[in-house]
């Protein structure tokens, strides 16, 4: 019997991830929801602030996305002030984070920064665990000459303090990636050493998991008894610690331990015991390896029907554990199983005709060999007949392989397409949130205002003056009611031209009277908004574009939108620029190569490259709360790019100015010209 090494690591970083600081123990998302309301107050200042974003980025767990903004702010923040240790925390948080999300290569970079900077602080607890990190990732990736390098500079590295938990598990760790490679004898002597450190500290995850990693060893060595005892004495602790990730890897290994004693039946308890707990908890790679466990076991009692069943199950937890990239994989395997199989039959063919070659030649030879070559050539065709049906059925069971994957892929469809959706409706709650907070907050003072108006109104001595300060504050929160109003009405209206499917009819466009017509537009609407701005226009009209098929509603609101940007960025940029600088907005259209093209470009502030792939995305702005919705540039790219069945496209320099450029297919319906 061949026992699966256990994958179960130790993460202890939660615990010691950095010194000297003694009110953070463990991540608690309640904490992170505390010092979130102090965060967002910014009252906080100096190093004071930067350990207040290491707390929220290390305790955040409802919302990864949002832990790393706070380690990325951290990271901001420390290069400011050149803090190397607070850099080092940032990186080494950004990393871990990463790494929770699936992203290896964004975790190692970030890691290898969390390195060098504690190096640089003189860190030498924060360089060793940094170590050990990179070393899990590297394991996890299957690159094992480099886990197994960086496994033993974060051991090296932590033998020079009296951090015992950190070290540990650095040994640990280091054990389990001998272990994975059968490597028993190190396995063994890595995981007793963290065993005794771990007994030391009283550090309880840690000893669940040096003995599990035991049991482990004795498993493959074939000691069962042994193993036994050690796995069931670390379920028992990570049972009281609820930590069941490692329970269903040890309830496994308990599976193969019976299964070895010849206890069917225990060894299929086990496997049911890890496979309910796996559901209950939603651990995707142990309901996948616990489905096949019991679909082997019910094979081999005879039971077909329920090995299918649960072998079914283990296919789609499979390829939602990996990816899509599994059915490229059988791809291959299919066509080298077809290359295979048409050699075959070549090879049979040939050997086919020297046998017949040599029956010709021993019956001119020898009449009494006839018998003899007979019962070769029927020899030689059961062969071959055996190995076509082998063919035949290895195909039939790629096959349905291929068939079972293609409806596991519409569903990852289906998923992705449904995760979108959520992504997008969180959008809209947090968007439309600040000015309806604005509403109640008004709404709250202005009840308040009546009833002091009431109340003075009562009186036989009331302060007429008073009065008028209250109405006034009431006018004016009445005001500001309206205006939050309408700029929630302005989102939700946004939303509904996102949603819409682009039903306006196409019909012959003169494109150069349209862009002309809404840049008149666009430029009245900020003047009359700002009476002090005023902008160069440039235009450059080709004469020779001819009507263009377009809807020309959709269209003028996308020319709208690009407007209004690039009056926008001339105008910040002139708030800051010297007073020679001229705001100037250009808008071309011209035909080249087959398609119609509407260039709109400003002088002004220019797009950070950091942004710029970002731009198209819905609720995505650079404007100031209030001032922007984030829809403009994500509804006009729909437009374009799914009602035209075109292009949409920027050029920028942060600084100097953007260009967005429209291009439309002069063919298939679209163009008249």
């Amino acid at each position: 019997m061949t026992f699966m090494p256990t994958n179960v690591k130790v993460y202890v970083f939660i615990c010691f991830l950095f010194s000297g600081i003694q009110n953070v123990l463990c991540q608690d998302q309640k904490v992170a929801d505390s010092l979130s309301r102090i965060y967002i107050k910014d009252i906080v200042k100096g190093e004071a602030r930067l350990e207040l974003l290491r707390n929220l980025a290390f305790n955040e767990m409802n919302d990864l996305n949002l832990a790393i903004k706070y380690a990325d702010e951290l990271i901001k923040m420390s290069k400011q002030l050149e803090n190397n240790l607070y850099l080092h925390r940032g990186y080494y948080l950004r990393g871990n984070k990463k790494l929770q999300q699936g992203y290896l290569e964004e975790a190692l970079d970030a890691l290898f920064k969390s390195g060098e900077f504690a190096k640089r602080a003189n860190y030498t607890k924060g360089e060793g665990t940094t170590y050990a990190s990179i070393a899990n990732i590297y394991a996890a990736s299957s690159n094992h000459h480099n886990a197994r390098l960086y496994y033993g500079k974060a051991i090296a590295t932590l033998r020079q303090l009296n951090d015992s938990i950190a070290l540990a598990s650095a040994i640990l760790n280091s054990g389990d990636e001998f272990l994975s490679h059968k490597i028993l004898d190190s396995a063994y002597l890595q995981f007793k050493e963290a065993s005794i450190i771990f007994e030391k500290s009283n550090y309880l995850p840690g000893k669940a998991y040096s003995l599990g990693n035991i049991g482990m060893v004795f498993a493959n060595t074939g000691q069962n008894n042994l193993a036994e005892k050690n796995i069931n004495e670390s379920i028992r602790i990570l049972e009281t610690l609820k930590d069941f990730y490692p329970i269903c890897v040890y309830l496994i290994s308990m599976c193969d331990i019976y299964l070895q004693k010849g206890d069917t039946q225990t060894a299929m308890n086990y496997a049911k015991r890890s496979l309910k707990l796996a559901k209950q908890y939603g651990l995707k790679e142990q309901i996948r390896d616990a489905n096949l466990k019991l679909s082997e076991l019910y094979e081999s009692a005879g039971n077909i029907g329920e090995s299918f069943k649960y072998y079914r199950d283990h296919i789609t937890y499979r390829d939602s554990v990996y990816d899509i990239k599994s059915i490229q994989s059988l791809a291959d395997l299919r066509t080298n199983f077809e290359v295979s199989k048409k050699q075959t039959e070549v090879d049979l063919l040939n050997q086919e005709k020297r046998n017949q070659g040599i029956i010709v030649g021993l019956l001119a030879l020898l009449l009494s060999f006839i018998v003899y070559g007979y019962f070769q050539k029927q020899k030689a065709n059961r062969i071959l007949q055996g190995q076509k049906e082998e063919i035949n059925q290895k195909s039939l069971l790629l096959e349905q392989s291929i068939a079972e994957l293609r409806a596991t892929q519409t569903q990852l469809i289906h998923k992705e397409k449904m995760a979108s959706l959520g992504e997008l409706t969180a959008g809209i709650a947090h968007e439309i949130q600040n000015p309806l907070n604005f509403v109640n907050n008004f709404s709250e003072v202005s009840a308040e205002l009546v009833s002091e108006l009431r109340e003075e109104d009562t009186r036989v001595d009331r302060d007429v003056e008073l009065i008028g300060e209250l109405l006034d504050d009431l006018t004016q929160n009445l005001q500001k009611i309206t205006h939050h109003g309408g700029r929630a009405s302005a989102i939700v209206k946004g939303m509904l031209e996102h949603s819409r499917s682009g039903t306006g009819e196409k019909r012959p466009t003169d494109l150069n009277a349209l862009a002309d017509e809404y840049q008149k537009i666009a430029y009245r609407g900020f003047q009359a908004r700002d009476k002090d701005f005023n902008a160069e226009i440039i235009t450059n009209f080709g004469l020779d574009l001819g009507p263009v098929v377009v809807m020309p509603q959709e269209m003028g609101r996308v020319l709208l939108n690009l407007y209004n940007n690039a009056f926008y960025a001339v105008q910040q940029k002139q708030k800051k620029a010297p007073a020679d600088y001229q705001p100037t907005v250009t808008v071309s259209t011209t035909q080249v190569k087959g398609h119609i093209q509407i260039r709109i470009g400003d002088n002004g502030t220019g797009i950070p490259e950091s942004v710029k792939a970002k731009i198209f995305q819905p609720f995505f702005t650079t404007k100031p709360t209030g001032e922007g919705t984030g829809l403009g540039l994500s509804l006009s790219y729909d437009i374009v790019t799914k009602g035209h069945q075109g292009s949409l496209l920027v050029q920028s320099q942060e600084g100097e100015g953007s260009e967005f450029i429209i291009q439309l297919p002069t063919t298939n319906g679209s163009s008249l010209a």
